[in-house]
């Protein structure tokens, strides 16, 4: 079996909440989507859409992204950043098809 080489440098901590996420304001519109995971460095999250890897858009956590969060971990959830797409890969979750992604944080200035 080939073992794929992790490319994450952060910790990453499980959460399955809701996030949503904003297109720029020219396509004018928003998706949500369920998170898998995060870092602080970015995020992995499905939803029914694919979403072309390049892509900008910024994610918004929902008010019950924060319930289960552990406050002893070294990393909180971001409320609302500016992400870039990096992969999306099809897949199937309970017989339906959705679309596994991860998106890279931009780094603040």
């Amino acid at each position: 079996m080939t073992q794929l080489k992790e490319k994450r440098k952060a910790a990453r901590y499980a959460n399955d909440c809701l996030v949503t996420l904003f297109f720029t304001p020219r396509q004018g519109r928003h998706m949500n989507a369920q998170l898998i995971n995060y870092s602080e460095d970015g995020l992995c999250f499905f939803c029914d859409r694919p979403m072309v890897p390049g892509t900008t858009i910024v994610v918004r956590a929902s008010e019950e992204s924060y319930r289960n969060i552990n406050d002893n971990t070294d990393c909180q959830m971001r409320s609302m950043g500016l992400a870039t797409i990096k992969w999306c890969n099809k897949n199937r979750r309970q017989g339906r098809p959705i679309h596994e992604m991860g998106a890279v944080y931009h780094v603040p200035y």
